[in-house]
């Protein structure tokens, strides 16, 4: 026998559904409102709730989302019984929590339906927003709450159309975050990738990066070079909040779909995490997955168009706007435009496949020597070029010569295990001034380059 609280606002309905449980062996206890179910339910839960769609006051939807908000009722099977069958209703009562939905002429499949129910036991108090006050009150709570997840939810997707790379869009989670909650720190790591999002007070830095690798399981890397220029972003300023160590951080993945794609972690402030704390950085992970995978798929695109598929360096165009783009800070300018050495003799006696296995170790070889401010690029066939920012000639011409030297001295391995060497012939042109164009500066280095090869190859030359 099943304990049902039954609401109708119709005393023949309910005395009609009354009857027909009754009969079928349940206990039913049956209100004219919303409110009393409610106030009935938290003192007693019982095994299900019957309760009409619409009625005055807190209908049947409202209902609800008032039980399953309430750790105590959260499990209480719901049946919604009404009159209508439009498909808009049993979509929100989806979306309300209902067990079931039936029309009231299922009278028979109702009881059915309330026979194979299971009986479930409450769940243990969790850490979940409490409720207060009388049911007109706890459903003015419930309806803030709801406002303020989907006005959260909203700004978190909106991350995917107003930044339109993963160090933005943090710095955007970040400033939204410290706009609603107190922390030590907030960090953020994606899946695949060796770097660290991190946002602290300016005070907690190095504590803050310490406790975010531990809580994330990002390690550092060993050098220290490395650690600042690849693999750590770290945002630190006053809105975050200066204390000392109170709590384990907390950790919630970030899921798009069935895949994991980031892990959000939060250091708690001085009093520890609260329930709020912890549903909130719940909700961001829930609702960041969305922005973080289009970020990911905006980035991919971005890196093919700019992209040489072959080598992965910057391809010709690519290289051109970004050089133009950066004209300010990096000038004065050095330029190498270099080609490899009879490389039409290595497709002819080695076959293609062994001159793309060179030109890809090219590629390898001066992407390892540039620094982070230097641009590398395939200019086309077997010519590369590299724009050595901030760079005079006496600099640039100590930097050709590693080059030209680290590629004589490199064994290219080839498809069919075979190693083989290569050597290039370089042209370095420098740019002082704040007018150069950069159409001239390549024909220059163009000459230069050509220049080198006349004069017995595997050398730098100097226009």
């Amino acid at each position: 026998m099943a304990r049902i609280i039954l609401v109708d606002d119709s005393a023949s309905a309910r005395a009609l559904l009354s009857a027909r449980l009754t009969a079928a062996g349940h206990l039913v206890e049956d209100v004219a409102t919303a409110a009393e179910a409610v106030e009935r339910a938290l003192a007693k839960p019982p095994n299900a709730v019957v309760t009409d769609l619409w009625m005055p006051g807190i209908s049947g939807l409202q209902l609800c989302r008032l039980l399953r908000a309430e750790p105590t009722t959260s499990h209480v099977p719901i049946l919604l019984v009404t009159a209508t069958e439009e498909r808009r209703s049993r979509f929100w009562a989806r979306r309300a929590g209902a067990t079931v939905y039936l029309t009231k002429a299922e009278a028979d499949r109702l009881v059915a339906v309330l026979a194979d129910i299971p009986t479930i036991p409450p769940p243990p108090l969790s850490a979940s927003i409490a409720l207060r006050g009388t049911v007109p009150e706890r459903l003015s709570q419930l309806l803030d709450i709801a406002l303020f997840e989907s006005t959260i939810a909203g700004e978190v997707r909106a991350l995917a159309q107003s930044a339109d790379d993963i160090e933005k869009a943090f710095a955007a989670l970040a400033a939204l975050a410290s706009d609603v909650i107190g922390y030590r720190w907030l960090a953020l790591s994606i899946v695949g990738q060796p770097r660290l999002f991190v946002h602290s007070h300016a005070g907690l830095v190095e504590a803050a990066e310490r406790e975010a690798r531990d809580a994330l399981g990002v390690q550092a890397p060993p050098e220290r070079r490395q650690k600042k220029a690849d693999t750590l972003h770290m945002l630190a300023d006053d809105r975050a909040v200066e204390s000392e160590w109170s709590s384990a951080p907390i950790v919630e993945e970030v899921h798009f779909g069935r895949s994991l794609l980031a892990t959000i972690a939060l250091g708690p402030g001085r009093r520890g995490a609260s329930i709020d704390d912890r549903s909130f950085l719940s909700l961001l992970a829930r609702e960041l997955g969305g922005p973080v995978q289009m970020i990911a798929l905006v980035a991919a695109a971005r890196r093919l168009a700019n992209t040489d598929s072959l080598t992965g360096l910057l391809n010709r165009r690519a290289f051109v706007e970004a050089v133009v783009a950066g004209r300010a800070r990096m000038t004065p300018l050095s330029l190498l435009l270099l080609d490899i050495d009879h490389f039409k003799k290595v497709n002819d006696t080695r076959g293609h496949d062994a001159g793309d296995a060179v030109l890809r170790g090219v590629a390898k070889v001066l992407g390892a020597m540039g620094r982070r401010s230097d641009l590398v690029a395939r200019w086309g066939g077997e010519e590369f070029v590299v724009a050595l920012a901030q760079t005079s000639e006496p600099g640039a011409r100590v930097a050709a010569e590693r080059v030209r030297r680290a590629i004589a001295e490199t064994d290219y391995e080839l498809p069919n295990g075979d190693f083989m060497n290569a050597t290039a012939s370089i042209g370095l042109v420098t740019e002082t001034g704040d007018a150069w164009e950069l159409d001239e500066v390549l024909s220059r280095a163009d000459k230069a380059m050509y220049a080198a090869k006349s004069r017995g190859r595997n050398r730098v030359e100097v226009l």
